[in-house]
């Protein structure tokens, strides 16, 4: 597990590296297939990108003693469809043995989520939507059983227009940096003015030339 400089996180924990890639609008530009390029010597799957479970990590969370967001499988796709159910369900025990960290987990295909389970108070559930043709995400997303749902927009790559975000519990934005693609201004004013409307909280990313937000859910 590792430090991030992801501003919402403390530390980002990947017991599962690489994704399929289904869905993904930015695949062609993916940090994490990047990064897992470096471990051509170490893991060939993980050079590969594709989806496996590293065993050897899943106690990682009882490390952290300090109450911690984390990042889960940033470097792939919790909800990918190469990812058996009993994996899922090891690393949500991880989650639950350890109530004191808040889990943050982001998937492109929500498709793969189970809508019968009731997933764990500390495990906050998201998708991504970076095009418009991303937005059915959210739709799926309100039928996940979660208590907190987390839309994250980015990088946003085109004008998304006015987003139903009704019944989402956090909204992050930001924009793309390698390469840099900032987008239009007006884009991202109207998810302003949705989250505003919906009273969402809104973190907007850095990256992002725009104001300054960081606002969080409540617990």
């Amino acid at each position: 597990m590792n430090k991030t400089k992801i501003e919402y996180l403390d530390y980002t924990w990947n017991p599962i590296v690489g994704c399929s890639g289904v869905g993904c609008a930015v695949a062609s530009h993916c940090w994490a297939r990047k990064q897992a390029k470096r471990r051509k010597n170490d893991c060939s799957l993980c050079y590969r990108f594709q989806p496996h479970v590293h065993f050897e990590r899943m106690d990682q969370p009882s490390k952290v003693k300090k109450a911690a967001r984390i990042g889960v499988c940033f470097m792939g796709d919790f909800f990918d469809s190469m990812i058996d159910g009993s994996t899922r369900a090891e690393i949500m025990m991880q989650m639950l043995n350890n109530p004191r960290h808040t889990f943050i987990v982001f998937t492109k295909q929500p498709q793969n989520i189970d809508l019968e389970e009731i997933y764990p108070d500390n495990m906050w559930i998201g998708v991504s939507v970076n095009k418009k043709k991303d937005l059915h995400r959210i739709d799926m997303l309100r039928l996940v059983k979660c208590k907190i749902k987390i839309v994250s927009f980015e990088p946003v790559l085109e004008d998304l227009g006015y987003p139903n975000l009704k019944g989402i519990d956090w909204v992050i934005v930001g924009a793309q940096t390698n390469p840099k693609f900032q987008p239009k201004f007006s884009w991202i004013a109207s998810i302003f003015d949705v989250t505003a409307h919906e009273q969402i909280p809104l973190f907007v990313k850095n990256n992002l030339d725009s104001r300054m937000i960081h606002q969080y859910p409540k617990k």
